[in-house]
This record gives structure tokens, C-alpha cells and sequence, in this order.
């Protein structure tokens, strides 16, 4: 079609349409090569290739239109295969990525394993544990946690190769003797072997390593028919009772680096409330809170020990129609460096640090403070024994103490309060110190923690003895919250309290002594251990 309308598009081109004009007012023409056209004819002609014209030009616009089209949608095309082979590639690259990883992984554990698995006895167990190795930790093996079965396949080769002989001796008597063999641990034994003629001998058996069992026969042997006659060692008639468990010999294993130091935080929040409203029976209100923080540092290697602790203490409270005072305040430092001394005695040297962070005072006076930081501050180094038979109670006696005691701002603090001289910024004293320490379970969720520390002086009155109790109840809800009831009985010779008299129904100082000092806490704990 298209064809056919351009050819007529050209003739019509090479004819114009003067000529065809001229050719119609020419009547009287006659000839046998001219041809007879009307002129509506003509005219339908010319419309027609106008048409035509436009028919092309309409076509070209759509054929533009289209090509447009088809060049968008091959660069879409394009984009979108070339998106799809960045994709494949980068899916490829991560693949390869994760498995190089866990190709390097696995056989770092190969190797790490094979070593403990060498020290494994030759049997069915060993070759086993390898093909397992070699299995779980192939190249191409994938697993979503693998550190989870590395160290499960690390513990299982260690109890392998660490593993223990188990056995049971029974006589005649159906006495039943257990016996383990251990590497690099002795242990003895003693038990009667009898015949069915009621001969005795007392055997005795020692375990000199994993593989090596030493028997004798003691001197109290007792027989009560002879032996006529003796006989080959291979013609004795030994009969074994099948074990009914099994366990692989125990070999050395490289072991990881102990760990020296041990370290521990214990921060705390103690809450206590009280409310009233609109209380007929009256009342007023009453809130206090006390932050607590201990900290452990200690350090252990064969004989020497070094155990340090942190211990800050701090509360405040707000009674109603009353400023927020300060309730606790206390910053302690105490670390013993102890070295072992025979079965559950320890030489220790050691040094007590107390003193507080923020000032304090007499309340209803809170003009003038009565202690602030450094100002007493109390510095004890002991010389003396430990002893600690378990976990839960130690015990050290210090013969040789010494005790400074500072004030070191005399000018707001008065120093005479905490027995200094007017002229003194330092206070020494020399005696003896006993420090016990105690916790047990009372009850399920119920544990109760004692401290008593003791100072003598040698010089000035050594018959009066300062104390300190510390007593500690802990009623425990789960595993953060608590209920905590805290008493601290105190007696201090050279510190002077104020002494109070009620008159008239106010609070009136009349003078200060020597007085056993009692500080009392009940409330709801919350407390985090990291």
C-alpha cells in the first residue's frame, strides 16, 4: 500500500496542474493520444493525493512514534538485563565470599581439633572423632551458628581425651570398692579379698598415674588353711563382671590460659516510701532513696592472691515541709595481697580506706557540716593471718595494725569531734584489727551477709575495743528486685556524738559524748549484677 500510494504521489508530481487546466478549456482538441478528462475527475484526483499526503504524513508521525517506543523500551530492556547480571554477579561474589569464610573456618577448626583428638587413645573412639571432624567441618559445610558447635565439639574432644578409668572390685563378701584413675592424681585404697574358706588378706591399692595401678598385700594376713601346693600364674581362673559403663582414658589436653583476674559490679537502688492523703489519723510523707555500688577486682595465681574491693554508698531523703538531706554517705576502698601459708591459712597484707564524698550535717542544723570528703577519713594497714575455710566465711586476725585517721580541712570541719587534737590535721594509732565476714541461706530466697570488723588500741585503752557490725537481710523476689533490711552497729572510742533532749516538743542539743552509733534501712532493692 504504501508503495502504491508514493508512485501516485510522483505522477502526480510530474503533472501539474496548470497544464491539466489548460488541457479542459481546450474544447475543440481532438487527437488519438490525448486523453478525455473531466473536470471533477481531475479535481477528485487532486483531492485524493492530498489525502494520500496526509495519510503519509500521519504514518511517518506514528512510524517516529513507534520507533520511539521500541528504542525506549530496548534501553528498558537493556537496564533491567543489565541490573539483573550486576545482581547475579554481586549474588555470586557474596556466595563466594561466604564460602571462602567458611571454608577458612572450617578448616582452622580441623586443624584446632585434630590436636586434642591425637592425644585420644588409638581405638574405635578416636578414628570415630575425626571422621566426625572431618564430616562437620568439611569445606563445603554450612551450619547458622557455628561457634555454638565449635565449642560444643571443643568440650566433647576435651571430655574425650580428660576422661577418667572408672572401675568397682567386689569380693567374696560382695564387698563393693570404687576406684578412679586419674593422671597426675594419687589416690589409695584398702579392702579385704576372701575365699570361699573365709581366708582373708587385706589388699591395698595405689593409683601411680592414668594407666598404672600398684597392688600389695598387707601384714595382717590371715589364712586358716594352707596352700599344699602352688600352680602357674595361667592357671588361675579369673572371672570378670561385665562393666556396665565405659569411659576413655584420660590424656593431656592443651588447655586455654587460666583466667587470673576475676571481675564484678553490683550496682543497686534502694527505695522507700511512704504517703498519706487526706489521712484523718495524720501523717506526713516520706521518701528516701539509697544507691549502692560494689565492685570486685581480684586476682589469683598459684599461691598469691590479690582481692580488692570497692564499696560507695549514698542516700537522700525528703519529708514533707522539709529540704531533701543527705541519709548515707560512705566511699570504701579494701584490697589484701595474701599468699598461701599452709591448708586453709593465708600470710595477708592489708589496707581499709573509708571516708565520704559529699558534706554532712547535724541535722536540724544545716548550716554548718560536721564531715566532708577527706574530712575524717580513716587509712588501715594490717599484718596478719587469713583464714578461710570455705566460700561463705573468712576470718583474718591482724597482730600488727596501724590506723591513721585525717582531717584535712580544719578550718570548716572540726577535727576534736573525731578525736584529733585543736593543733592536728592527723591522728596515729597502733593495735590489733579481727575482721569476719559471713553470708548463708537462711531460707530458700532468703540470704543474710554479716561483717564485724574489730580495732584495739595497744596504747590508749586497749580494753575499749571499736567496732563495726554490719548486718544484711535479703529477701529475694526474682532475679533483679529484693527486699533489703540493713543495720550497722558502730562504736568509735575517740569519736564524739551530739546528744539530743527532747524539750517541749523540739529537738534541743545538749552536749556531746562518746555513744554507740546504730543506723537502721528497710526497703525494696533493685539491683543489677554484671
Amino acid at each position: 500500500m504504501r508503495k502504491f500510494s508514493l508512485v501516485l504521489i510522483f505522477m502526480c508530481a510530474l503533472m501539474p496542474a496548470h497544464s491539466l487546466l489548460a488541457q479542459v478549456s481546450e474544447k475543440n482538441v481532438a487527437s488519438k493520444d490525448t486523453l478525455n478528462v473531466s473536470r471533477d475527475s481531475i479535481i477528485q484526483l487532486i483531492r485524493m493525493k492530498d489525502l494520500l499526503l496526509n495519510k503519509i504524513r500521519h504514518d511517518s508521525i506514528n512510524m517516529s512514534n513507534l520507533i520511539v517506543s521500541l528504542e525506549y523500551n530496548r534501553d528498558s530492556l537493556n537496564a533491567a538485563l543489565n541490573q539483573s547480571i550486576y545482581r547475579q554477579k554481586l549474588d555470586s561474589a557474596d556466595r563466594m565470599r561466604r564460602y571462602l569464610n567458611y571454608r577458612d573456618y572450617n578448616r582452622r577448626s580441623r586443624q584446632d581439633l585434630y590436636n586434642p583428638i591425637g592425644i585420644i587413645d588409638k581405638d574405635s573412639i578416636r578414628s570415630s572423632m575425626k571422621e566426625i571432624v572431618d564430616l562437620v567441618f568439611e569445606d563445603t559445610a554450612y551450619t547458622p551458628r557455628p561457634q555454638v558447635l565449635r565449642s560444643s565439639m571443643d568440650r566433647l574432644v576435651h571430655h574425650l581425651a580428660n576422661d577418667s578409668v572408672y572401675f568397682r572390685i567386689v569380693n567374696a563378701n560382695q564387698d563393693t570398692i570404687p576406684f578412679v584413675l586419674k593422671k597426675n592424681k594419687v589416690d589409695s585404697t584398702a579392702f579385704f579379698v576372701m575365699n570361699s574358706k573365709k581366708d582373708s588378706a587385706k589388699l591395698f591399692m595405689r593409683s601411680l598415674d592414668k594407666n598404672t595401678l600398684y597392688m600389695w598385700v598387707g601384714d595382717d594376713l590371715m589364712l586358716k588353711h594352707l596352700l599344699k601346693k602352688q600352680g602357674p600364674p595361667e592357671g588361675i581362673d579369673i572371672q570378670w563382671q561385665g562393666p556396665n559403663q565405659f569411659r576413655i582414658p584420660r590424656r593431656p589436653v592443651p588447655v586455654p590460659v587460666p583466667k587470673l583476674w576475676y571481675l564484678r559490679s553490683e550496682p543497686s537502688l534502694m527505695v522507700n516510701q511512704v504517703a498519706f492523703a487526706n489521712w484523718a489519723k495524720g501523717g506526713n510523707n516520706n521518701i528516701s532513696f539509697t544507691s549502692e555500688v560494689k565492685a570486685w577486682a581480684n586476682y589469683a595465681k598459684g599461691n598469691i592472691k590479690w582481692d580488692n574491693f570497692y564499696w560507695f554508698v549514698y542516700g537522700v531523703q525528703k519529708t514533707e515541709l522539709m529540704n531533701l538531706r543527705k541519709s548515707q554517705d560512705r566511699i570504701s576502698l579494701v584490697s589484701n595481697l595474701s599468699h598461701k601459708a599452709f591448708k586453709n591459712f593465708d600470710y595477708t597484707l592489708g589496707a581499709t580506706f573509708d571516708t565520704q564524698g559529699f558534706k554532712g550535717f547535724a541535722y536540724p542544723n544545716d548550716s554548718i557540716p560536721v564531715s566532708k570528703f577527706l574530712s575524717p577519713a580513716d587509712l588501715k594497714i594490717n599484718l596478719g593471718m587469713t583464714y578461710k575455710p570455705n566460700p561463705k566465711l573468712t576470718v583474718n586476725v591482724s597482730p600488727v595494725t596501724g590506723m591513721l585517721r585525717f582531717v584535712m580541712d580544719t578550718v570548716v570541719i572540726d577535727q576534736t569531734k573525731y578525736g584529733l587534737k585543736p593543733d592536728k590535721r592527723i591522728m596515729a594509732q597502733f593495735g590489733a584489727r579481727v575482721i569476719v565476714s559471713h553470708n548463708m541461706v537462711l531460707v530458700k530466697n532468703v540470704t543474710m551477709d554479716n561483717y564485724l570488723d574489730l580495732f584495739s588500741n595497744y596504747i590508749d585503752h586497749p580494753e575499749k575495743v571499736n567496732f563495726d557490725w554490719r548486718l544484711s537481710l535479703n529477701l529475694r523476689v526474682n532475679k533483679y528486685i529484693s527486699t533489703s533490711i540493713k543495720t550497722e552497729l558502730m562504736y568509735d572510742n575517740k569519736v564524739l556524738v551530739p546528744i539530743y533532749e527532747v524539750k517541749d516538743g523540739t529537738k534541743v542539743k545538749i552536749g556531746e559524748g562518746k555513744r554507740i552509733q546504730f543506723n537502721e534501712i528497710l526497703g525494696v532493692t533493685f539491683r543489677y549484677i554484671m
